[in-house]
């Protein structure tokens, strides 16, 4: 009997902590002097994706889902990961916001929001085009949330903020 609680105590926490991914960035190295005093404003492109589209085991379970408004989840996104990198990262509705002439503005555009509900996995996806308005460069990215739950907004701020920390190590290479 002991053995059977243990093997259900291990199982029960390697699932728990197995279905989450990691959305903390604090500790995930940018380079810092490629950065520098750089300010990266962040818009979004009006022709970007607004709805979650859904696939898998989608189920009603406590009231259906709810579609979360993108733009301002992906402004929370953008605010997390710049406080969690200590990089100056701005959300921006429109370009005369921009205090700084140095600045780089990037333009956004949401390509996909794709839920896909596995038997124990939630896998939100996120594809972005981040377009460097300087230069007309692009560079496209997915951010990727793993989770056995959760609410709509929360997981897709945490997968939209794990495509713009893709992005950032992108650019970091060019």
């Amino acid at each position: 009997m002991k053995k059977q609680i243990l093997f259900f105590t291990l199982l029960i926490s390697f699932l728990f902590f197995s279905c989450g991914s990691s959305s903390d960035y604090t500790n995930k190295p940018l380079d810092k002097v490629f950065y520098g005093d750089k300010t990266i404003y962040f818009k979004i492109n009006p022709r970007s994706q607004k709805l979650i589209t859904f696939s898998g085991m989608v189920g009603t379970i406590g009231g259906g889902i709810i579609q979360p408004n993108v733009e301002e989840a992906f402004r929370l996104s953008i605010n997390e990961l710049a406080s969690e990198t200590t990089l100056k990262l701005k959300f921006i509705k429109n370009s005369g916001e921009i205090e700084d002439e140095k600045a780089l503005l990037i333009d956004i555009n949401i390509s996909e929001i794709q839920w896909h509900f596995g038997f124990s996995v939630a896998t939100l996806k996120t594809g972005v085009i981040y377009k460097n308005v300087n230069n007309d460069s692009e560079i496209k990215t997915t951010g990727i949330r793993k989770s056995g739950g959760g609410n709509e907004m929360n997981n897709l701020k945490k997968s939209l903020k794990d495509a713009t920390y893709n992005f950032l190590k992108e650019l970091e290479k060019k």
